[in-house]
């Protein structure tokens, strides 16, 4: 069984070196062999444009990252069109997300890319920003791994946690360099995250508003910091970064809540994952085909799938004033009955194709308007939250206070991010319960954590699987 597992991770890393469509590309050059790649400027830019180009991934954020977390937990409903993701959403053991093989294929290439900072003469300008753009993308791919496979930091259960995920800091060109490590504890992986996001901060520092939102920028570390912070309990540090994100200038605050999901790029995205005509996804698993039974926004005429769909109990939250109900509308056709988003309505003018916000300004307000209330400062927490009632339409809140706050942050992320990815795992590091039709899932069920992937179990005798797989 190691034999198929060398020659896989071999087979891996020779696609790694050699190829020009997805990993290596760069202008005017289309491709670099395995004898100079990553030993020159030009080889280290294209690997990391590489490394972006992972995070299209339908296991990452082309679907699975925004559509999955909403069937698991209370959001969407599934109507089984394209028979897709419906385990997911009957929360089946082993339907969950599954993203640890194209993440840990795309830590390797990062630390393969570190290396190569570390052994290549470079220009020092050079060096720093490609090193505090990989740092930040490894810290998001071991964040998402821990979300997914481990339990966080604020919801422990002690007695049945076997641990975080593995760290890997060595990339792998060979079979002599293959390990296989155990599972380090959450609060390593947590410090671990910590510290490639401090560093990424600081290499950051002069490389701002000189790029778009595709690319690493200190406004995206920060933010993505904030997220961190909150995951781990440490709420002074959410709200310093969430701070430092929203001064950046990276992104901004639309007026209303609806035209920024109208524009090719989202002005509130601090961190975007951008897809060009050849990176579609296509008609069965992009997001507008997982979301709406039409090809845009205003067509009549019904397309495939459409069947990652809202809950009564979703579409009921949303108040008659409240602006973001232009975000919603009726299906078409076998869907005419139930409610669907329409965030990614094919906004960039080819069927299937709209850019992914993973990060947006938005999630800086609420993060900060949380980690007050859990620091007991009531009044700072309702002014982050009724910043984003306001611009909705809805009414400020006044004159409520502890675990009312709360609730009503958790029912305006549900409502802003309706269909973004969240609301599953902001129940999970609350440890709350899952209240679904099809059945509820407390937090103590088994079924809070994804499987790891068998083949991984049976090659690596060091990790040890989650309970109940």
């Amino acid at each position: 069984m190691k034999n198929y597992k060398f020659i896989y991770v071999l087979i891996g890393l020779t696609f790694f070196l050699s190829s020009c469509e997805e990993w290596l590309q760069v202008e005017p050059r289309q491709s670099i062999d395995s004898a100079t790649a990553l030993s020159s400027q030009e080889a280290i830019t294209a690997a990391t444009n590489g490394v972006y180009a992972r995070f299209r991934s339908v296991a990452l954020y082309g679907r699975d990252f925004l559509a999955i977390p909403e069937l698991l937990a209370d959001n969407a409903f599934n109507t089984g069109a394209g028979n897709r993701l419906v385990g997911q959403f009957n929360n089946q053991p082993g339907s969950h997300m599954g993203n640890w093989g194209t993440a840990y294929f795309t830590i390797n290439q990062i630390n393969l890319i570190l290396r190569a900072l570390q052994e290549v003469e470079l220009p020092v300008e050079f060096r720093n920003r490609i090193r505090g753009e990989v740092l930040f993308l490894r810290a998001l791919l071991y964040h998402d791994l821990a979300r997914v496979y481990a339990y966080d930091p604020t919801a422990d259960i002690p007695g049945v946690n076997v641990g975080g995920v593995p760290i890997v800091t060595q990339g792998t060109l060979t079979v002599a360099e293959v390990e296989y490590p155990a599972r380090n504890t959450v609060d390593e992986v947590y410090t671990f995250i910590y510290n490639d996001l401090e560093e990424s901060l600081g290499l950051m520092q002069n490389f701002n508003m000189n790029r778009r939102p595709f690319f690493v920028t200190r406004g995206a570390v920060a933010a993505l910091f904030s997220r961190v912070a909150l995951y781990r309990g440490d709420y002074a540090r959410a709200i310093e970064m969430s701070e430092i994100a929203m001064a950046s200038g990276v992104a901004n605050f639309p007026a209303d809540p609806v035209s920024g999901w109208r524009t090719q790029v989202q002005p509130e995205s601090f961190f975007e994952i951008v897809f060009t005509t050849q990176d579609n996804i296509g008609a069965n698993e992009s997001l507008r085909a997982t979301f709406m039974s039409r090809v845009f926004l205003n067509d009549a005429v019904a397309a495939s799938h459409g069947n990652v769909v809202f809950t009564d109990e979703l579409a009921a939250a949303f108040p008659d004033e409240d602006l973001r109900r232009d975000l919603i509308q009726r299906g078409l056709a076998v869907n005419s009955g139930v409610f669907e988003i329409n965030k990614f309505a094919s906004k960039n003018g080819v069927p299937n194709l709209d850019n992914v916000p993973v990060i947006r300004y938005s999630e800086a307000i609420t993060n900060k308007a949380e980690a007050h209330y859990h620091l007991g400062q009531f009044d700072l927490a309702l002014t982050e939250l009724n910043k984003l009632r306001v611009r909705a339409g809805l009414e400020a809140l006044e004159g409520i206070t502890g675990p009312q706050i709360l609730d009503e942050i958790l029912l305006e992320k549900r409502r802003e991010f309706a269909f973004e990815g969240h609301r599953f795992f902001d129940l999970k590091r609350l440890g709350r319960d899952i209240i679904k039709p099809t059945g509820n899932v407390e937090h103590s069920d088994f079924r809070i954590l994804a499987n790891i992937p068998n083949r991984e179990i049976e090659t690596n005798p060091s990790l040890v699987q989650n309970r109940g797989y």
